[in-house]
């Protein structure tokens, strides 16, 4: 009976992650060279090839393609059995690493760490990243829970987790809630004296975007082009509070997630899209591994309990793209 070492499948598993020896180094805090030293240990455990140079780098050969796919297996089921018996303890502990994009931890972290308040040995560190849609994935191997979303014209979930799958990675997903994107005015626009918006009301505008290519930037494009109309962006901006502040003053337009904009904060209105408009969907995302574990199962519990309960918020919509 062959007996691999579990370490050094981590390392493979690592390797088929990160790309490189050089990664997979830095990521566990060892020298290359004791990385490519445990992988060789690890071929002579395996009596096989699981790796082949290509130029400079080393790639996975089919045998360690095989390896690895058995390897997250086995992660799963091992996560499982300490699941199992923290159940049959009643033991929810241990550190839970979350990353949220900036709206979404405004909307959800206050009332996730009230939940979480019932389990005093559960710790949870926070982290903050926004990410391109199909990045998102891969984020999951750096914390135990990523908070997502997309733009409604993106693929789905389910095919992100297919993707996902597709590489090695088995992703769970939950979905959270749906956020409509809403068009933000200021208050002295035309479109103040509006219900709701279309596109033909605000074809001629300048707006205030994100990058290209990122979700909202999509969604934009996407409402535009249903009328055979392309939104003229004249300023591109990460933070919506920029987005938001430069509506305020007058230099444009901006699609806006619901809870994002402050009305309230003067010189600002807010209006609905006519008819079904553009949305973003939210979602924790977790490899299947760390999902199996209890305290990443009450963390994402009070994720789902939480933004039921966000103003503005809908729940998820099942018409998502396949």
């Amino acid at each position: 009976m062959v007996e691999l070492d579990p370490r050094r499948l981590s390392l493979l598993c690592e390797l088929d992650r990160r790309g490189s020896v050089t990664a997979v180094a830095r990521a566990v805090h060892l020298t290359p060279t004791a990385v490519s030293q445990q992988l060789k240990v690890l071929e002579g455990e395996a009596g096989a090839a699981l790796l082949t140079r290509v130029g400079r780098g080393v790639a996975l050969t089919e045998a360690g393609e095989a390896l690895v796919r058995a390897a997250h297996e086995l992660d799963v089921a091992r996560a499982r059995v300490e699941a199992a018996w923290d159940t049959y303890r009643h033991r929810v502990a241990g550190t839970v690493s979350l990353s949220v994009y900036p709206t979404g931890g405004q909307a959800l972290l206050a009332g996730v760490l009230r939940r979480l308040a019932a389990h005093p040995d559960l710790r949870l560190e926070v982290s903050e990243a926004d990410r391109q849609t199909d990045e998102y994935a891969g984020r999951t191997d750096v914390v135990d829970v990523v908070l997502a979303h997309r733009a409604s014209v993106d693929a789905s979930w389910t095919a992100m987790a297919r993707s996902a799958a597709r590489s090695g990675r088995r992703l769970e997903v939950v979905e959270l809630a749906t956020e409509p994107l809403d068009v933000a005015a200021p208050a002295d626009h035309r479109v103040a004296a509006l219900p709701e918006v279309e596109v033909a009301d605000v074809a001629d505008d300048p707006w205030i975007g994100v990058p290209v290519g990122w979700p909202f930037d999509r969604a934009l494009s996407a409402w535009f082009a249903d009328a055979g109309l392309e939104p003229r962006v004249v300023h591109r901006f990460t933070d919506l509070r920029l987005q938001e502040a430069l509506v305020r003053g007058g230099h444009g337009l901006a699609l806006l997630p619901r809870r994002a904009a402050d009305p309230a904060a003067g010189h600002l209105v807010v209006r609905r899209v006519r008819g079904v408009g553009p949305v973003r969907r939210i979602a924790a995302l977790a490899r299947a591994d760390r999902a199996a574990r209890v305290a990443v199962r009450v963390v994402l519990d009070a994720l789902v309990a939480e933004a039921a309960e966000v103003p503005g918020w809908e729940p998820p919509d099942q018409r998502a793209p396949a």
